[in-house]
């Protein structure tokens, strides 16, 4: 499908940025084309529906956002994260969450891992396929090696990015600016229904990782059923967050 739509970004201020973008882009590959350069970085940002205030996620698609909305007119609040100041603030890594993969053959890779060792789909569209182990607990993004993407360098079979949930985002931030600047993190924190989260690079003998921070809202902790947990982190689509709005 090469369809494109009109997708237009709504500052605070009532600054407006519009273009086309291809139907089955995400909102997030939106931001990059259409927001002004450096606008995403070192920032907080909330995007919603101007006029029912749904949160919009950032690998929505925006297609699908143009058919259930009437249109792909997204507002952004932004508010900057806050510098290294004064006494660091205590906060801890709460653990594991998931491992992305960026592959070469996505779909050999997905029936792998279903089929050969159990996992569970929670999502598998154009953008990403998400894989829940049995037990809940921890998760596969599985994304299309493809360079141009949101957060991708098109090369396959690596590491997309390790995440990990911490109880502080705003502290482990400023601890990792203060004690290590050569983590960058090069846009946001976006948030989610149930978290905020923060991607950065850092390298390693010439070998670069990215690495997702998630801090999960307060609404959000605590699940003694790992299968609650897994249905509410990673069944995408049970909310409108990977829910195909396009008929037929």
């Amino acid at each position: 499908m090469n369809e494109t739509i009109t997708v237009t970004f709504q500052l605070e201020d009532g600054s407006l940025f519009s273009g086309d973008m291809p139907r089955l882009a995400i909102v997030h590959e939106a931001m990059e084309k259409l927001l002004p350069h450096g606008f995403l970085k070192n920032k907080r940002i909330s995007i919603t529906q101007p006029h029912s205030g749904d949160l919009i996620y950032p690998d929505m698609f925006c297609g699908e956002i143009h058919d259930q909305c009437g249109a792909a007119v997204l507002h952004i609040a932004a508010r900057a994260l806050p510098e290294p100041s004064g006494a660091p603030r205590a906060w801890r890594n709460v653990g594991f969450d998931h491992l992305a993969l960026s592959m070469a053959d996505r779909r050999a890779a997905v029936d792998f891992f279903t089929r050969g060792l159990g996992m569970v789909v929670m999502r598998d569209d154009e953008h990403l396929a998400v894989l829940s182990a049995p037990n809940g607990n921890n998760a596969l993004f599985l994304f299309e090696a493809e360079a141009g993407k949101p957060l991708s360098d098109g090369v396959p079979s690596r590491i997309h990015h390790i995440g990990f949930v911490v109880d502080d985002l705003e502290a482990a931030y400023q601890h990792l600016r203060a004690n290590f600047p050569a983590f960058t993190s090069d846009f946001t924190l976006l948030e989610r229904l149930e978290r905020w989260s923060l991607y950065g690079k850092i390298s390693f003998g010439g070998i670069t990782f990215m690495i997702q921070l998630s801090q999960i809202k307060d609404a959000y902790r605590g699940f003694p059923d790992p299968k609650a947990y897994a249905d509410l982190m990673y069944d995408y689509s049970s909310r409108h967050y990977g829910v195909r709005f396009m008929p037929g």
